[in-house]
């Protein structure tokens, strides 16, 4: 019961909060919410509480109800900044419109490299971004009903940060793969198609046998534009990653922030 209880006081207070922005009449509902925050949260008395709740939210329901028509029923514009506020459309046309942006950007190749690196990567990373705003705006509206995390403009920057971790997570995922230093002294590359081939560091002769190239003691070698197994694999593992750093991207910045604050 103590659950229900807390999830009826947040989401009272979600909405308070909304109406009081929108300069609905809130005094009384708002009386009635801290008997129920004193009611659950000194007395530990979540029936009692419950009860307090509900009879805020009437009262804020019938002040809220005075706002919604004006003249020839067409809803009045406090009722109406209400209703996006509370189910967070604002974050979730948000969301839609950057997936559009970045989905649009990912249909258009060819992509250009930076670094080495292509910037599908980036894009990927702030698709997965636009997905979890649109995703947290939904597990909001399902368990309280009211929208909680995305109600402030702070998440308009996540796709564009998720696209700068998405560039650093190609980097990382990139270590190892079609690049070969201080390894062994041979270093195979199997491929059927090759476009565009940078060796450096050559000590030894250049090999070709069908589709098996063989660089003696190579301290790099880098492939772009390569058509087989093992490449178009690696590519696809590369975007899985960098979407999930976008989906993640808000986490990240949580555990940044508490990073930086112990240094």
């Amino acid at each position: 019961m103590r659950t229900w209880a807390e999830e009826k006081l947040i989401k009272l207070g979600s909405l308070l909060e909304i109406g009081e922005s929108r300069n609905v009449h809130v005094e009384d509902a708002i009386s009635n919410y801290d008997k129920s925050r004193e009611m659950l949260y000194k007395d530990k008395n979540s029936l009692e509480s419950i009860k307090e709740s509900d009879k805020g939210m009437r009262l804020f329901t019938m002040e809220l109800n005075q706002h919604k028509f004006k003249f020839f029923g067409l809803p009045r514009w406090t009722y109406l900044s209400f209703v996006i506020a509370k189910y967070g459309l604002s974050s979730m046309f948000y969301g839609m419109a950057t997936a559009i942006f970045f989905g649009y950007l990912l249909m258009h190749p060819p992509y250009k490299y930076v670094l080495n690196v292509p910037l599908w990567a980036s894009l990927f990373a702030g698709l997965g971004a636009s997905a979890q705003i649109m995703m947290g705006t939904v597990n909001d509206i399902k368990t309280t009903g009211v929208v909680q995390e995305y109600k402030r403009l702070w998440y308009t920057a996540l796709p564009f940060l998720a696209a700068i971790f998405g560039f650093i997570a190609y980097l990382l995922t990139d270590l190892g793969m079609m690049t070969t230093g201080g390894g062994p002294t041979t270093s195979y590359l199997n491929a059927t198609s090759i476009g565009l081939l940078n060796l450096s560091g050559l000590d030894g002769p250049l090999l070709i046998n069908n589709t098996t190239l063989i660089a003696s003691s190579a301290e790099t070698l880098t492939a772009q534009d390569v058509s087989s197994f093992e490449a178009n694999f690696g590519d696809n593992m590369r975007v899985v990653v960098c979407f999930l750093v976008g989906v993640f991207t808000n986490a990240f910045i949580e555990k940044l922030s508490d990073l930086a604050e112990k240094f």
